[in-house]
């Protein structure tokens, strides 16, 4: 059989590849509407929210399966064509700067106004497993143990993080089992496009979210996650029945940052003359606060009156229509308690006219999840006007139809009053400096002395 074609191998609604899609699209000039999916879906998901509240949720599980790869082929993924397809989204130029590693929807706002590529560490492989209940935890982790050889052998420069969160994944994980991949040294076509499009001297940044999770070790380069970041601990589900023994601890499946892809950045690095920037974050809300910050100073250095709050949500966000209405974004990774709590502390110290809220349905109640009349409560802080923008607040956390409103919703928004330039790397950097919640540390591209010089 052949290889299976990378679009077909990875998750399209996954944040990795979500918030990749947006930041290409950014940097070619152009929004990102229903999430990146076909327009022709769009009829589909509206019409959608006039079915019965368990029909819907039927569909949208169904859908979600339908992306998962069947089991006999997974040994047909290439992760090394997965990686040059990553690099063809962006724009074929010269870059000043590029960022890689964890991914972060607050920081790609902050790389679509510079104008830079993101390259992930992290995937998601959704593969198919139907009909199951996503409560029986052994099980999860029996089919990983069962299924996962033949993409490892396959690709023997990852680590698969099996994530299985019965809580927030309720209705794909009846579906579906999530295989995230993370590299441990960087793909050739990354190699490549580090050599073909960057600037000389022009600096790596890596991004190094260092949460980290309890896990099952499964194999050598296998680990299974109970549980995932959003509205419960790594305790709470530890506490839950049927929930497995855990013998270390990783990094978090979807959003940590695993050290070895670090050490084989610095040494390609050093290697080539790019000075390397460390940004490390304990937790994929922090940096929101920070990038709000630096990006209302971008702003207000253009002459922009900075007065509105867009307040985006997991993959539900656009970084282009964020610069072209002139807003200043407030990523929150999920609608739950921490996120809604981080919001609210920012808002204590930053007053705006205006605070637009969208939301990312995941279809059912979940423990630590935030209702939409408590996001709309906060977005009222604003002095004139606080809203949910393009959300049916008595449908969420069902409210498929927002994945085909926001987009109109935000195009409604009114335009940025000045033409826009690109933020600077160092202006870039510096706002990140200036985050209390991240730490920013530089390392020289000087090559090793010669010691027979």
């Amino acid at each position: 059989m052949t290889d299976l074609p990378p679009e077909k191998a990875v998750a399209s609604f996954d944040s990795a590849s979500a918030l990749l899609a947006a930041l290409a699209r950014a940097l070619q000039g152009r929004d990102f509407p229903h999430l990146g999916q076909s327009r022709l879906k769009v009829p589909l998901v509206r019409a959608g929210a006039l079915l019965p509240l368990p029909l819907r949720r039927r569909v949208y599980a169904k859908a979600s399966g339908r992306e998962g790869v069947p089991p006999d082929r997974l040994g047909q993924i290439d992760l090394e064509r997965v990686a040059a397809w990553i690099t063809d989204h962006y724009p074929a130029r010269r870059y000043p700067a590029v960022l890689i590693g964890s991914s972060n929807g607050a920081l790609s706002h902050l790389a679509a106004a510079a104008g830079l590529p993101w390259l992930p560490q992290t995937l998601l492989v959704p593969v198919r497993r139907p009909g199951v209940d996503p409560r029986d935890v052994g099980a999860a982790l029996e089919f990983g143990a069962r299924h996962a050889p033949p993409l490892l052998d396959r690709n023997p420069t990852i680590e698969l993080h099996h994530m299985h969160d019965p809580n927030q994944d309720a209705l794909s994980a009846s579906q579906m089992a999530y295989f995230r991949i993370k590299w441990h040294t960087l793909p050739r076509a990354y190699e490549r496009f580090l050599v073909d499009r960057l600037e000389p001297g022009a600096p790596i940044i890596v991004v190094r979210d260092r949460s980290s999770w309890p896990v099952t070790r499964v194999g050598p380069r296998h680990v299974f996650q109970y549980g995932a970041h959003g509205g419960m601990t790594a305790a709470e589900y530890a506490a839950e029945p049927g929930a497995p023994p855990t013998d270390e601890v990783a990094a978090e499946a979807e959003w940590g940052f695993a050290d070895a892809l670090g050490d084989d950045v610095h040494t390609w690095a050093i290697r080539n003359g790019h000075p390397v920037v460390d940004v490390r974050y304990d937790h994929p809300q922090d940096p929101a606060a920070g990038v709000a910050d630096a990006f209302r100073a971008w702003l207000q250095e253009r002459g922009e009156p900075a007065q509105r709050l867009l307040v985006s949500s997991f993959i539900v966000h656009d970084p282009w229509r964020t610069i072209t209405t002139a807003s200043v974004p407030f990523w929150t990774f999920f609608p739950v308690r921490q996120a809604a709590q981080d919001l609210a502390n920012y808002l204590d110290r930053a007053s705006y006219d205006d605070v637009d809220v969208l939301l990312f349905s995941n279809g059912v109640p979940s423990r630590g999840q935030v209702d939409a009349r408590s996001w709309e409560r906060l977005a009222q802080r604003a002095r004139r006007r606080g809203r949910l923008l393009g959300v049916d607040a008595d449908a969420f956390p069902a409210d498929f139809a927002a994945f085909a409103r926001y987009g109109p919703a935000l195009r409604s928004l009114p335009p940025a009053t000045v033409p826009w330039s690109p933020l600077s790397v160092a202006d870039l950097l510096a706002g990140l400096d200036a985050a209390p919640q991240i730490s920013v540390t530089r390392s020289d591209s000087s090559p090793p002395s010669d010691p027979q010089a």
